[in-house]
């Protein structure tokens, strides 16, 4: 099959630019989604077999972007080596110690998705990062740290200029998309959590609703030539691709060599590496598959990491100076003096 690039929805890359994936062979254009602050209180959370009390300030240690139509804000995260360091442990512990329905658990997942992305475009930070952080929490960190590696590594091109024609829409809830992911496992072989993590890389969960580079379609992101292999549902509908996708790991050679069949769904190692570190992450600690659903889309433009929220919606690229005048919300909060 033809190249193309994967959409990586500005989820995982630390430099996440556009793009978007689709099954089969040759390389493909990349997307990404990501994150949010809240308020916090004094918690006491447990993660493994240890229980630690978190004190987390009564308010964002930095300031938010200006709301979006949907309340929703722009994460604001300290650049300051342990000041970054610290507020990523405590938000680890709260993502761990938060009901998954808690309407703060998304603004901690966002934030999460945030301090990721700066640690990905900043490995100088990492040593201050391992002296602090608890053995708990390490195996975790070491995995996120690890997907947005392997994310950077994929070709994606120059920064563009232009945002993208996508619309931006609500995912299916996380307990609906692991309930399909676990079906298709059962009928394929195929562990779920790698169907997650391509679900994830691919359109942020079926957030970016919107054609890639290379004509590639729906949640899973299938060339239409490749989707008539494997289906004959309908491409854009979750409980059709995740399944189909399932059936093409299994032709590319998976459950018994899954770097093989991942390879297939995206010929570059670096793909290749990404799903399997965010496949092993949400096998190892479910929360963190929870907290990856409630990332938000990040678009890296030449401009800046613009937040795309739910509503997003563009019918044509549009040059994002453009687009921020009328989407302040987009922009990153400015970074205060440290």
């Amino acid at each position: 099959m033809q190249i193309r690039a994967a959409i990586i929805a500005g989820v995982l890359a630390p430099f996440l630019t556009a793009g978007v994936a689709a099954c089969g062979e040759g390389q493909r254009a990349t997307l990404v989604p990501e994150e949010t602050l809240a308020e916090a209180t004094s918690t006491t959370t447990s993660s493994m077999s240890s229980t630690t009390t978190v004190t987390t300030t009564t308010e964002a240690p930095i300031p938010d972007g200006v709301p979006a139509p949907n309340g929703r804000r722009y994460p604001g995260i300290p650049t300051e080596p342990t000041a970054i360091a610290d507020r990523l442990v405590e938000i680890e512990w709260l993502v761990r110690g938060t009901p998954f329905d808690d309407p703060a658990f998304g603004d901690y997942a966002h934030e999460q998705q945030m301090l990721y992305r700066y640690l990905g475009r900043h490995p100088e930070v990492h040593p201050t990062l391992w002296e602090i952080m608890p053995d708990a929490l390490v195996p975790s960190v070491e995995l996120q740290l690890a997907g947005r590696s392997s994310i950077a590594g994929i070709p994606s091109g120059d920064p563009p200029v232009n945002v993208p024609a996508w619309e931006i829409i609500e995912p299916l809830p996380a307990d609906e998309l692991l309930a399909i992911y676990r079906q298709a496992a059962a009928d394929t072989g195929i562990h779920w959590t790698f169907l997650a993590a391509i679900n994830l890389l691919e359109t942020g969960f079926g957030r970016i609703d919107g054609l890639s580079t290379a004509g590639a379609q729906g949640p899973m992101q299938f060339l239409p030539t490749t989707w008539e292999e494997v289906s004959d549902g309908d491409i854009t509908d979750p409980y059709d691709a995740i399944p189909a996708a399932a059936r093409y790991l299994v032709r590319r050679g998976g459950p018994d060599d899954m770097q093989r069949a991942l390879w297939g769904y995206n010929n570059t190692d670096y793909y290749v590496a990404a799903v399997s570190a965010y496949a092993e992450l949400f096998d190892s600690d479910i929360a963190s598959f929870y907290a990856a659903h409630a990332w938000e889309i990040h678009y890296s433009a030449a401009i800046a990491d613009l937040w795309l929220p739910v509503g997003y919606r563009l019918e044509e690229p549009t040059p994002a100076v453009e687009y921020l005048d009328d989407a302040p919300w987009s922009a990153p909060p400015a970074a205060p003096a440290q």
